[in-house]
């Protein structure tokens, strides 16, 4: 069993998006698609859809990687829109006209995992989404979580802190003593909390545990999302239903969607996922269960490759870019 792993907004980008230019190389093949003739349309359709010049973008936050992380409402749909360029160039993703899927039929003996907004690009590998519908619907996320994460003034509400290590029971009790939300749970060793800088202030690590601040725009995965639902909801009540054709695994559950799963169930979940946690370890433990031999990273691959090679062992990983 192949998995395919798609990142969420915690990946900074780490490459140029590719020339865009009329006069670049019009196709290279892999296998037998135009890869980067469809890139350089898709590239072109998503900035559209944001209304945002990705590119430009991209090469500002890749020439300051110290800088201040992207905005939510540029970093969701640029990263979901790196991630299918990383599928599309190893002919995970068939090139796709304007809202068609991507897929050819069902491929069952591929299984696809989405982190957090991964989810969204999950949801494209599997042949739910187009991937502009992928780009479109990260970009209403994006813009609605921000919308969330900043006060009038513009400054952030608060943000997220991994725990790292320490006896599972006591670094929850210390996150709801702090009071923090549990956000992800990303294995054995690393538990994510959230919310306002003043609780996380008084978080504190149990013994044999220790704290890292994380470089995010925002307190994701808690209550103070909740408003961030209703623009998700009405997003997706506009795109259509389409069958499963890759297997699921859920990242709030650990549940296998399996091929032919009406995407409707799946789409419809996405704004309950924005104030609940990432379980992660779930979704790895189904991983293994499934017998899982290979797993795929989608670019940017780098945080979802750490978490890859500590909770699934033995399995054979590939890193996009």
């Amino acid at each position: 069993m192949r998995a395919i792993l798609c990142p969420g907004q915690g990946s900074r980008p780490t490459a140029l998006l590719p020339d865009v230019e009329d006069g670049a190389p019009q196709q290279e093949s892999v296998g037998s698609s135009p890869v980067p003739k469809a890139v350089r349309r898709l590239v072109r359709e998503a900035s559209a859809v944001c209304g945002l010049d990705l590119p430009k973008l991209v090469r500002q936050s890749v020439e300051n990687p110290d800088g201040e992380p992207l905005g939510t409402h540029v970093a969701q749909p640029l990263t979901v829109l790196i991630s299918l360029l990383s599928a599309l160039r190893v002919g995970l993703l068939g090139p796709a006209e304007g809202e068609r899927a991507a897929l050819d039929g069902p491929q069952p003996g591929t299984v696809v995992a989405g982190h957090s907004l991964g989810s969204v690009t999950a949801l494209a590998l599997a042949g739910a989404l187009s991937p502009l519908e992928a780009v479109r619907l990260a970009a209403v996320r994006g813009r609605a979580m921000a919308s969330c994460c900043t006060a009038d003034d513009g400054t952030r509400l608060g943000g997220m802190s991994a725990v790292v290590g320490g006896e599972r029971e006591d670094v929850l009790a210390q996150i709801h003593a702090a009071g923090l939300t549990v956000a992800n749970v990303n294995g054995a060793t690393q538990v994510v909390a959230s919310g306002t800088f003043e609780a996380l202030a008084r978080l504190s690590a149990p013994t044999g545990a220790r704290l890292v601040p994380l470089d995010v725009a925002g307190p994701f995965h808690c209550p103070l999302l909740a408003g961030a639902a209703p623009a998700l909801e009405q997003a997706v009540r506009c795109l259509p239903d389409r069958p499963l054709l890759r297997p699921v695994v859920d990242d709030a559950t650990g549940e296998l969607h399996p091929v032919g799963t009406s995407s409707r169930v799946l789409l419809e979940a996405l704004a309950g996922k924005l104030t609940a946690p990432v379980r992660w370890d779930l979704v790895q433990e189904r991983l293994v269960a499934l017998g899982t031999d290979e797993a795929v990273v989608l670019a940017p691959a780098q945080v979802l490759a750490g978490l890859a090679r500590r909770g699934l062992p033995g399995v054979r990983l590939t890193r996009l870019s």
